[in-house]
């Protein structure tokens, strides 16, 4: 749908010049904000407030990703005003590397949370042996601790695009400004993310297939887990799984070709949407729904974690009354 310089928005651009960006995008920012934040908070106050019922090592690790999660869609709100501008920033320039910097942080530490959930769980089931050498350290206190710190400094390196990038601010057609566009991409740096994202979804696939053979196989001798959290963990991981290769999968497989067709590009002017900038730009409202996911991963793979959401909303009071309850079937390393 063509439009006329006279009918587009403070950006220059009007909504039909690329839908995409600016309808689907936007909808799909809605969704996880209104969705994803509400969600998520509940779920870092089920897990803040579950002491001892849940592994110490996977409690750390889920706290950390709710929270991952809630930090995405604080961002939301500035991205949807951008958006429905359309494309002009009304914000300052530090405003714009901020909210760049903690959606691609959040973004990637969840990516390395989840991984660390998938091993984690993985070894929980399958017990001692040389698949499970890793999981060990990662069930005990300090170490945990030291892989979620880890986690989130590899989502720090991995929000240096925002950080580094000259300009965050590009001046665009009709006085509006553009926050962290195209053409202060850099090829190295997306190519770094995409590595980091396929090591991480390379150790949930693997994770994923060692518990489905484990729990297809005879049990085997020793103590075994019990057979609801042997479901449970399998679950979770799957749904770690799932989400990846429907959210997270295709922003990444498109992410490095597309930057190398941008850079250099100019910031400037509204210009037809190729093909894989529309692919992109819909591989990046996929991405943003993963916060609306987790969630739900949570419902099917926690015991009692859709009661206690629903204790937490009606008694306020509950947080110091819930101890007594058994313990989840996703406590890493319970048996």
């Amino acid at each position: 749908m063509n439009s006329s310089a006279g009918d587009r928005g403070t950006g220059g651009c009007s909504p039909w010049d690329d839908p995409a960006r600016f309808i689907v995008v936007p909808a799909a920012y809605s969704l996880a904000l209104g969705l994803g934040l509400p969600a998520n908070v509940a779920a870092l106050a089920v897990f803040v407030r579950s002491g001892g019922r849940l592994g110490q090592a996977l409690r750390l690790y889920l706290l950390n990703l709710a929270l991952a999660d809630v930090l995405f869609t604080l961002t939301l709100p500035l991205w949807l005003t951008y958006y429905l501008g359309p494309a002009h920033w009304p914000f300052p320039e530090a405003a714009c590397r901020a909210a760049g910097a903690a959606y691609y942080a959040a973004t990637y530490a969840a990516v390395a949370f989840a991984a660390l959930i998938s091993v984690c769980r993985c070894g929980s089931v399958r017990g001692p042996g040389p698949s499970a050498a890793a999981c060990p350290a990662l069930r005990r206190r300090g170490p945990a601790r030291a892989a979620c710190a880890a986690a989130w400094l590899a989502g720090l390196a991995c929000a240096a695009p925002a950080l580094s990038a000259p300009h965050a601010l590009r001046p665009g057609p009709g006085g509006s400004a553009r926050c962290l566009e195209p053409g202060g991409a850099r090829a190295g740096l997306a190519y770094a993310a995409v590595a980091f994202f396929a090591a991480a979804f390379l150790l949930v696939l693997a994770a994923y297939v060692s518990l489905a053979r484990a729990l297809a196989a005879p049990a085997g001798p020793g103590p075994a887990p019990a057979g609801p959290h042997r479901r449970a963990a399998r679950t979770m991981v799957l749904g770690l799984f799932l989400v990846f290769a429907l959210c997270l999968a295709p922003y990444h497989l498109l992410l490095a070709p597309w930057v190398a067709g941008q850079e250099g590009a100019a910031g400037g002017g509204c210009r037809a949407a190729s093909t894989l900038d529309v692919l992109h730009t819909l591989s990046l409202a996929l991405l943003s729904l993963n916060s609306c996911l987790d969630p739900l991963v949570y419902c099917f793979s926690v015991r009692r974690f859709r009661q206690d959401c629903w204790a937490l909303s009606c008694r306020p009071g509950w947080g110091g009354h819930g101890h007594g309850h058994g313990a989840p079937g996703a406590s890493c390393g319970s048996s």
